[in-house]
């Protein structure tokens, strides 16, 4: 059984109890919807880090009465960004430097300063002090080379007294990628090797987070049924009584409610399911695909601009022109832009998606970030180009190292929609199948729980996402607001059974 727990904003207080207490309807977003509504003398105040002065600005803004609701809404959400950006900067030069120089002992000021101008230590005025991002010093051995080789210098050298044993993996990506094209041999259909999972959520809120006896909504994520993707049994949940999302929605959830627990206690939200996964794999041939009919649905739908963040920008538009040229087969355009990505776009962890007012133009001009992010570019310049894509999220699996993740899917006709994973990207792999294998191919380490992103919960969360564009850890709420991620903790159990073919 594998366990994952990750909260970066334990035992943080928070500042957003006040800010959430906004209706708006759906659950979707003022930032979304209403961001021209942030006026320019706000936005200047922001950018030059005078964030105090920008709320004061923004609450006096919302008390006036001749407004409209959706106005209004913007208003408030852009209060709690900016809220939700202090959670994620909140590291001192002086505390940066300290974390640092555990790895390299002589950094300096001077290094820290000269690597934040190159863009591997991400920061952000903030009141007339400069921060840095909370996971500035995993990224800066990610997007650095000279700060890791640094660091592997001055490691001391192992000896046989002191080296660690090394602990085998437990399982070879390599590998089962291997195993999936071996089964594709023998088998007349692209899904192969099926395999089982019981998972098993818990949502867990904070004691005195909530009032004793309110009523706490909360929306965990459920998988959806797709062609990977089948079999889907709810075992049990806790409170017992469950609300589904129907099967269409694209953010599919289990939605539970119970009182809060009494005083200093957690209230705890649980739910376990069994799905079962296929892992899948297709040779494409080029030459067979055939030309979109540029009037049907689809077409329309995944090659359509979507603001803020599939918005077709200049710089973009002038991006994808570039790495597709002259190209006119829509499978040879969409390698195009994976390959660019993988050669150009490094991984880093990521600020909470909130927080970004278009994720497809931070990426370009970052040149980094996470699988979400780098997901978001890949679409965008896909649709561009005339190729439809779309999003789709979950979890990874995989018995090594479950975590959340994002990843694509691209429409070629007549082999449907394929899977794209831009932040796995090329294999270090000599076998060509093996090297794009996430390029239209996938394992069966996956648990599918969205196929689109910012979609309305069901049923519609009242007060403001947590989570404004993807869907995993879930979501929490009572009448006083929304409960950000620093009010409760998850926990995911993922166990392995037997497939029904394979008991």
């Amino acid at each position: 059984m594998l366990t994952s727990r990750h909260n970066p904003y334990a035992g943080r207080p928070s500042r957003l109890h006040f800010f959430c207490m906004v209706f708006l309807l759906g659950g979707m977003f003022a930032s979304f919807l209403c961001a021209a509504e942030i006026p320019d003398a706000v936005k200047q105040l922001e950018a030059k880090g005078d964030f105090m002065k920008a709320q004061q600005t923004l609450r006096n803004l919302a008390k006036q009465k001749d407004i409209s609701s959706a106005s209004r809404n913007a208003l408030l959400f852009e209060i709690e960004r900016l809220e939700r950006i202090r959670k994620d900067f909140t590291l001192t030069e002086e505390a940066l430097l300290k974390q640092l120089r555990k790895y390299i002992p002589d950094a300096s000021a001077e290094d820290v300063a000269r690597w934040r101008k190159e863009g591997a230590l991400e920061s952000r005025v903030i009141d007339g002090r400069l921060y840095y991002f909370n996971r500035s010093r995993v990224n800066l051995f990610r997007l650095s080379d000279e700060a890791r080789k640094r660091m592997d210098a001055a490691k001391p050298a192992a000896t046989p007294a002191t080296a660690p044993a090394t602990k085998r993996p437990t399982f070879s990506m390599h590998d089962h990628m291997r195993d999936v094209i071996q089964a594709r041999t023998t088998s007349s259909s692209p899904y192969v090797l099926p395999q089982r999972y019981r998972i098993n959520y818990t949502l867990s809120v904070n004691p005195d987070v909530v009032p004793p006896g309110e009523k706490i909504r909360c929306w965990l994520l459920y998988p959806r049924e797709c062609p990977y993707q089948s079999d889907i049994k709810l075992i049990s949940s806790s409170p017992a009584k469950a609300q589904l999302a129907p099967p269409e929605h694209l953010q599919r959830t289990v939605y539970l409610e119970q009182s809060a627990a009494p005083a200093g206690k957690p209230t705890i939200f649980s739910v376990q399911y069994e799905y079962t996964m296929s892992a899948f794999y297709q040779s494409i041939d080029p030459a067979q695909v055939k030309p979109y009919d540029k009037k049907s649905a689809l077409y329309l739908e995944f090659t359509a601009e979507r603001s803020p963040h599939l918005a077709f920008t200049p710089e973009l538009r002038t991006l994808a022109h570039e790495i597709v040229g002259n190209e006119t087969n829509p499978y040879l355009k969409a390698k195009k832009i994976f390959w660019w990505i993988d050669k150009n776009i490094r991984y880093a962890s990521a600020r909470e998606y909130s927080n970004i007012p278009n994720i497809s133009m931070y990426c370009y001009e970052t040149g980094h970030g996470d699988c979400g992010i780098q997901g978001i570019l890949f679409i965008v310049l896909c649709r561009i180009s005339g190729v439809p894509a779309r999003w789709q999220s979950g979890w990874s699996v995989r018995p090594d190292s479950p975590n959340m993740h994002d990843w694509t899917e691209f429409y070629i006709d007549p082999y449907g929609w394929l899977l794209a994973d831009p932040s796995r990207g090329l294999q270090d792999s000599k076998d060509p199948a093996i090297h794009a294998f996430f390029f239209g191919n996938t394992d069966h380490c996956r648990l599918i729980s969205n196929n689109d992103f910012g979609q309305p919960l069901d049923p519609p969360k009242t007060h403001f996402r947590s989570e404004t564009v993807d869907f995993q850890r879930g979501e929490v709420e009572w009448r006083g607001g929304n409960l950000y991620f620093d009010q409760w903790d998850w926990d995911m159990k993922i166990e392995q059974i037997p497939t029904p073919e394979a008991p």
